[in-house]
């Protein structure tokens, strides 16, 4: 039992290091320098963006470390779908954005940033209130409130990203280079040190909010739902213009690689 333990922490502090990728760093800096190339021509380095980061290999699947050392083992088709499914949502995405931004040009404002920002800050304020509903009946668990504390914590800096966004796209005539540009590049730097800081709780808790949700489905028969389950219900309900649209989130909580997408989730500001 000794070596199981000592294979299952070995498993847990690998797959929760931060990996830290210069080339997406470098995209990234890029898509905040856009608006300094001229003649408009920065709009075309969203869609150059999109088509690096979609050429790049998709990570593999790892099965989370509680299903394995429990003997859990099956294919995750759900999970991989999914996560294929926000690659090419966020390739789409680059493409409609430069659209937009060549489009507003002849309005005083980018109404596919407005909407786009101020629907997914608005989602990342249901998702805190909830969340923190959640946390106040479950005070007594030291476990449940560490999760709810990561979880209230990465959606405000989703939400504050959100609102920045919206802001400069909501601004009459937009606003200077000398500001926007110097904005947008603090922004990364902070969320690259949020992340850097965060990502290995938020992989640990993701692993652990799946494999208590595997054990609650598992006790119900599908039948109710624990605290575990419900964290990840509201965790992958998409709200703003998707309506409450959810995903499979049963199917993701039988997959054994199913704590990526929550994890993906839970890190995406």
């Amino acid at each position: 039992m000794g070596v199981e333990q000592d294979n299952f922490a070995a498993s847990l502090k690998e797959l929760s290091q931060y990996s830290f990728k210069v080339d997406s760093l470098i995209m990234d800096t890029a898509l905040a320098l856009s608006g300094l190339v001229p003649h408009g021509a920065g709009a075309t380095v969203a869609p150059l963006v999109g088509s690096y980061k979609m050429g790049q290999p998709s990570s593999a699947l790892v099965d989370n470390p509680y299903f394995t050392v429990n003997g859990v083992g099956r294919p995750s088709p759900k999970t991989k779908h999914l996560l294929r499914h926000r690659k090419v949502r966020n390739y789409v995405q680059s493409f409609t954005g430069t659209a937009a931004s060549l489009g507003s040009m002849a309005l005083p404002v980018n109404p596919y940033a407005l909407i786009r920002d101020g629907s997914s800050a608005g989602a990342s304020i249901v998702h805190l209130y909830r969340f923190a509903e959640m946390a106040r009946n479950c005070r007594q668990s030291k476990t449940l409130s560490q999760w709810f504390e990561l979880l209230k914590l990465m959606k405000s800096h989703k939400l504050f990203n959100r609102g920045v966004g919206f802001g400069l796209a909501a601004i009459p005539g937009g606003v200077s280079l000398a500001v926007s540009v110097p904005i947008k590049l603090c922004l990364l730097a902070k969320n690259a040190g949020v992340l850097a800081q965060e990502s290995a709780l938020c992989k640990i808790i993701a692993m652990e909010l799946h494999w208590r949700a595997y054990q609650e489905q598992s006790l119900l028969k599908g039948s109710g739902s624990g605290p575990a389950t419900a964290i990840v219900r509201e965790l992958m309900t998409r709200r703003g213009v998707m309506g409450g649209f959810s995903h499979n989130y049963q199917a993701l909580i039988q997959e054994p690689a199913g704590w990526n997408a929550f994890a993906a989730k839970i890190m995406d500001i």
